[in-house]
């Protein structure tokens, strides 16, 4: 009875830690975890969370082996540890070592190996550096880029150095030693444009192919 009379206290205290500061997006942010660390300290509010950590806001979904939600209103996600982020609206799943997330600017940002999938384009893209604006819904993909979109005449793969891809537009941009493979057919150019609604490309700079007669 004494241990479920702390766990109730300590659970209130974090309630009212949230109360308290009433931050911008209060009602737009839920958090759990097998292990809670919550710092009240003024100039230095925060939230850590491990053990299962989940983090929901502004309609994107975060699950790590450790988050930590801080800065003014808890603007700030820092994500680490087998990070998976759904957003759910657009179709955009994610999964990397790590992320951080600015829920003001609607950012997010990751320096390691990411996975990228697209279900609303059916297409995946992968790349060690990573930019992500939920506004805009514009995804930029650097060194090792990739973007392999499922297609009637099998699947499109596009690398460059780095990649801009519009999920709103369904435009993919590559930059760099940019070329495409598709349907037996060999793109190469400095910069190619794809549009994705109806896979037409354009090539711009150093341009050579290979197109089956």
């Amino acid at each position: 009875m004494r241990e479920r009379r702390k766990t109730m206290l300590y659970f209130l205290m974090i309630c009212m830690f949230f109360m308290c500061t009433t931050p911008l997006y209060a009602s737009d942010i839920t958090f759990s975890g097998g292990y809670t660390k919550v710092s009240m300290q003024e100039g230095n509010k925060s939230v850590s969370l491990s053990g299962g950590a989940l983090v929901s806001a502004n309609g994107l979904s975060i699950s790590a082996q450790e988050i930590k939600l801080y800065g003014t209103d808890y603007r700030y996600v820092d994500c680490t540890g087998k990070v998976v982020a759904v957003d759910s609206e657009r179709g955009i799943t994610l999964q990397c070592p790590g992320l951080f997330y600015d829920r003001q600017t609607g950012e997010i940002v990751s320096d390691g190996w990411i996975e990228v999938q697209d279900e609303t384009n059916d297409a995946t893209l992968s790349g060690a550096r990573f930019e992500y604006d939920t506004n805009s819904t514009l995804i930029k993909v650097q060194m090792m880029a990739r973007v392999v979109k499922n297609t009637d005449d099998g699947p499109m793969i596009c690398r460059a150095d780095s990649i801009e891809f519009d999920n709103s537009n369904q435009t993919v941009k590559l930059k760099g030693n940019a070329n495409i493979s598709w349907n037996g057919n060999v793109y190469k150019a400095a910069v190619i444009t794809v549009d994705l609604s109806d896979y037409g490309i354009t090539m711009e700079g150093s341009i050579s192919g290979e197109v089956n007669g």
